[in-house]
Protein backbone atom coordinates (compact mmCIF):
# COMPACT_ATOMS: atom_id res chain seq x y z
CA UNK A 1 0.00 0.00 0.00
CA UNK A 2 1.12 3.53 -0.71
CA UNK A 3 -1.23 6.34 0.21
CA UNK A 4 -0.96 10.07 0.86
CA UNK A 5 -3.62 12.27 2.42
CA UNK A 6 -3.52 16.00 3.08
CA UNK A 7 -5.25 18.09 5.76
CA UNK A 8 -5.16 21.87 5.35
CA UNK A 9 -5.28 24.84 7.69
CA UNK A 10 -7.42 27.41 5.85
CA UNK A 11 -6.62 31.09 6.25
CA UNK A 12 -10.29 31.89 6.92
CA UNK A 13 -10.58 29.37 9.79
CA UNK A 14 -12.42 30.54 12.91
CA UNK A 15 -13.55 28.94 16.17
CA UNK A 16 -16.52 30.39 18.01
CA UNK A 17 -16.51 33.40 15.72
CA UNK A 18 -12.86 34.20 16.48
CA UNK A 19 -10.36 34.04 13.60
CA UNK A 20 -7.31 31.86 14.26
CA UNK A 21 -4.98 33.38 11.70
CA UNK A 22 -5.03 37.14 12.18
CA UNK A 23 -2.58 39.79 10.91
CA UNK A 24 -0.94 39.70 14.35
CA UNK A 25 -0.48 35.94 13.99
CA UNK A 26 1.19 36.30 10.60
CA UNK A 27 3.43 39.02 12.02
CA UNK A 28 4.53 36.72 14.88
CA UNK A 29 5.25 33.90 12.43
CA UNK A 30 7.38 36.18 10.28
CA UNK A 31 9.31 37.46 13.31
CA UNK A 32 10.06 34.05 14.80
CA UNK A 33 10.73 32.03 11.65
CA UNK A 34 14.49 32.57 11.59
CA UNK A 35 15.17 31.54 15.20
CA UNK A 36 13.44 28.21 15.73
CA UNK A 37 16.05 25.60 16.71
CA UNK A 38 14.98 23.86 19.89
CA UNK A 39 12.22 26.41 20.41
CA UNK A 40 8.54 25.96 21.05
CA UNK A 41 5.85 27.53 18.92
CA UNK A 42 5.02 30.33 19.16
CA UNK A 43 8.69 30.96 19.89
CA UNK A 44 9.03 32.06 23.50
CA UNK A 45 12.54 32.12 24.87
CA UNK A 46 13.01 30.15 28.08
CA UNK A 47 9.52 28.68 28.16
CA UNK A 48 9.50 25.16 29.58
CA UNK A 49 7.17 22.31 28.74
CA UNK A 50 4.91 21.43 31.61
CA UNK A 51 5.15 17.94 33.14
CA UNK A 52 2.71 15.51 31.58
CA UNK A 53 2.31 17.46 28.35
CA UNK A 54 2.79 15.84 24.95
CA UNK A 55 5.43 17.12 22.57
CA UNK A 56 5.40 17.13 18.78
CA UNK A 57 9.06 17.25 17.77
CA UNK A 58 9.77 18.48 14.24
CA UNK A 59 12.86 17.49 12.22
CA UNK A 60 13.73 19.00 8.85
CA UNK A 61 14.84 16.27 6.42
CA UNK A 62 16.49 16.00 3.01
CA UNK A 63 13.05 15.16 1.62
CA UNK A 64 12.14 18.82 1.98
CA UNK A 65 9.70 18.65 4.88
CA UNK A 66 9.49 18.34 8.65
CA UNK A 67 9.02 14.82 10.04
CA UNK A 68 6.71 15.00 13.05
CA UNK A 69 7.27 12.77 16.09
CA UNK A 70 5.07 12.38 19.14
CA UNK A 71 7.07 12.24 22.38
CA UNK A 72 10.24 11.04 20.70
CA UNK A 73 12.62 11.60 17.81
CA UNK A 74 13.41 10.26 14.36
CA UNK A 75 16.53 8.79 15.92
CA UNK A 76 14.76 6.53 18.42
CA UNK A 77 15.92 2.96 17.93
CA UNK A 78 13.86 -0.17 17.50
CA UNK A 79 13.65 -2.10 20.78
CA UNK A 80 15.73 -5.26 20.87
CA UNK A 81 14.07 -8.26 19.27
CA UNK A 82 13.69 -11.04 21.80
CA UNK A 83 13.60 -14.60 20.53
CA UNK A 84 13.84 -17.71 22.64
CA UNK A 85 16.41 -19.98 21.07
CA UNK A 86 15.54 -23.66 20.85
CA UNK A 87 17.75 -26.68 20.49
CA UNK A 88 17.37 -29.59 18.15
CA UNK A 89 15.64 -32.39 20.05
CA UNK A 90 17.76 -35.46 19.47
CA UNK A 91 15.81 -37.50 22.01
CA UNK A 92 12.93 -37.81 19.54
CA UNK A 93 15.23 -38.82 16.70
CA UNK A 94 15.27 -42.61 16.66
CA UNK A 95 17.50 -45.08 14.86
CA UNK A 96 15.66 -47.07 12.21
CA UNK A 97 15.69 -50.83 12.19
CA UNK A 98 18.77 -52.27 10.49
CA UNK A 99 20.20 -48.74 10.07
CA UNK A 100 23.98 -48.48 10.20
CA UNK A 101 25.76 -45.93 12.36
CA UNK A 102 26.82 -44.03 9.25
CA UNK A 103 23.30 -43.96 7.84
CA UNK A 104 21.89 -42.88 11.17
CA UNK A 105 24.40 -40.03 11.57
CA UNK A 106 23.81 -38.84 8.00
CA UNK A 107 20.03 -38.87 8.41
CA UNK A 108 20.26 -37.12 11.78
CA UNK A 109 22.54 -34.40 10.35
CA UNK A 110 20.15 -33.82 7.45
CA UNK A 111 17.24 -33.51 9.88
CA UNK A 112 19.23 -31.07 12.04
CA UNK A 113 20.09 -28.88 9.05
CA UNK A 114 16.46 -28.86 7.89
CA UNK A 115 15.29 -27.98 11.39
CA UNK A 116 17.86 -25.19 11.75
CA UNK A 117 16.79 -23.70 8.41
CA UNK A 118 13.14 -23.71 9.47
CA UNK A 119 14.02 -22.08 12.80
CA UNK A 120 16.12 -19.41 11.07
CA UNK A 121 13.31 -18.62 8.62
CA UNK A 122 10.84 -18.35 11.48
CA UNK A 123 13.21 -16.06 13.41
CA UNK A 124 13.72 -13.80 10.39
CA UNK A 125 9.96 -13.59 9.79
CA UNK A 126 9.27 -12.70 13.43
CA UNK A 127 12.09 -10.16 13.50
CA UNK A 128 10.78 -8.47 10.34
CA UNK A 129 7.29 -8.39 11.84
CA UNK A 130 8.75 -6.84 15.00
CA UNK A 131 10.47 -4.15 12.93
CA UNK A 132 7.38 -3.43 10.79
CA UNK A 133 5.18 -3.19 13.87
CA UNK A 134 7.59 -0.66 15.38
CA UNK A 135 7.59 1.58 12.32
CA UNK A 136 3.83 1.39 11.75
CA UNK A 137 2.55 1.58 15.31
CA UNK A 138 5.11 2.31 18.00
CA UNK A 139 7.83 4.63 16.73
CA UNK A 140 7.36 8.35 17.52
CA UNK A 141 6.61 9.16 13.88
CA UNK A 142 3.85 6.57 13.64
CA UNK A 143 2.37 7.62 16.99
CA UNK A 144 2.03 11.18 15.67
CA UNK A 145 -0.35 10.07 12.89
CA UNK A 146 -3.49 9.15 14.88
CA UNK A 147 -2.81 11.94 17.38
CA UNK A 148 -2.69 14.62 14.69
CA UNK A 149 -5.61 13.14 12.77
CA UNK A 150 -7.71 13.36 15.93
CA UNK A 151 -6.62 16.98 16.42
CA UNK A 152 -7.60 17.89 12.87
CA UNK A 153 -10.91 16.03 13.16
CA UNK A 154 -11.76 18.02 16.28
CA UNK A 155 -10.66 21.25 14.66
CA UNK A 156 -12.81 20.56 11.61
CA UNK A 157 -15.82 19.71 13.77
CA UNK A 158 -15.56 22.98 15.72
CA UNK A 159 -14.42 25.32 12.98
CA UNK A 160 -16.07 27.59 10.52
CA UNK A 161 -14.48 28.86 7.33
CA UNK A 162 -15.22 31.96 5.27
CA UNK A 163 -18.41 33.16 3.67
CA UNK A 164 -17.63 32.41 0.05
CA UNK A 165 -14.98 35.06 -0.61
CA UNK A 166 -12.06 34.34 -2.91
CA UNK A 167 -9.65 33.67 -0.03
CA UNK A 168 -11.97 31.23 1.73
CA UNK A 169 -9.87 28.29 0.56
CA UNK A 170 -6.47 29.96 0.78
CA UNK A 171 -4.17 27.80 2.85
CA UNK A 172 -1.92 28.71 5.73
CA UNK A 173 -0.37 25.25 5.63
CA UNK A 174 -1.17 21.55 5.61
CA UNK A 175 -0.22 18.30 7.34
CA UNK A 176 0.48 15.39 5.01
CA UNK A 177 -0.06 11.78 6.13
CA UNK A 178 1.80 8.90 4.53
CA UNK A 179 0.72 5.27 4.64
CA UNK A 180 3.48 3.36 2.89
CA UNK A 181 6.54 4.83 1.20
CA UNK A 182 5.80 3.08 -2.10
CA UNK A 183 3.99 -0.03 -3.39
CA UNK A 184 5.41 -3.03 -1.57
CA UNK A 185 6.77 -0.97 1.33
CA UNK A 186 4.16 -0.46 4.05
CA UNK A 187 6.54 0.32 6.91
CA UNK A 188 6.53 4.11 6.42
CA UNK A 189 3.63 5.57 8.40
CA UNK A 190 4.18 9.23 9.11
CA UNK A 191 2.94 12.81 9.34
CA UNK A 192 4.91 15.68 7.82
CA UNK A 193 4.72 19.46 7.56
CA UNK A 194 6.15 21.41 4.61
CA UNK A 195 7.18 24.59 6.42
CA UNK A 196 7.39 26.71 9.57
CA UNK A 197 4.01 28.32 8.89
CA UNK A 198 2.30 24.94 9.08
CA UNK A 199 3.95 24.15 12.41
CA UNK A 200 2.85 27.53 13.78
CA UNK A 201 -0.70 26.86 12.55
CA UNK A 202 -0.62 23.45 14.23
CA UNK A 203 0.43 24.96 17.56
CA UNK A 204 -2.37 27.52 17.26
CA UNK A 205 -4.88 24.74 16.67
CA UNK A 206 -3.56 22.78 19.66
CA UNK A 207 -3.91 25.89 21.84
CA UNK A 208 -7.46 26.59 20.70
CA UNK A 209 -8.48 22.98 21.32
CA UNK A 210 -6.85 23.14 24.77
CA UNK A 211 -4.63 20.19 23.97
CA UNK A 212 -1.75 19.84 26.38
CA UNK A 213 0.80 19.61 23.61
CA UNK A 214 3.67 21.77 22.38
CA UNK A 215 5.37 21.80 19.00
CA UNK A 216 9.17 21.99 19.18
CA UNK A 217 11.42 22.43 16.16
CA UNK A 218 14.43 20.27 16.96
CA UNK A 219 16.08 20.49 13.55
CA UNK A 220 14.98 23.58 11.56
CA UNK A 221 14.96 24.20 7.86
CA UNK A 222 18.35 25.89 7.26
CA UNK A 223 16.76 28.20 4.72
CA UNK A 224 14.54 29.73 7.39
CA UNK A 225 17.57 30.97 9.26
CA UNK A 226 19.24 32.10 6.03
CA UNK A 227 16.34 34.45 5.38
CA UNK A 228 16.90 36.37 8.62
Amino acid sequence: MSDLSRREFLKSLSIGGVALFTPAWFKLVAETKSATEGRQLPAKAGEKIKPGWNVINAFWTDSGHFELCLNGTIYDEIPDFEYEEEEFDEDNFRRLKNESDEEYEERREEAREEWEQEVEEERETLEQSHEDDWYRHNCPGARAVPYLQEVLDRLEARSKTGDGSEDEYEEVGAIEFYDGACPGNDSYYAATAPDYETLAALQTALNVLRKRCRVVIVEPNPEDGARA
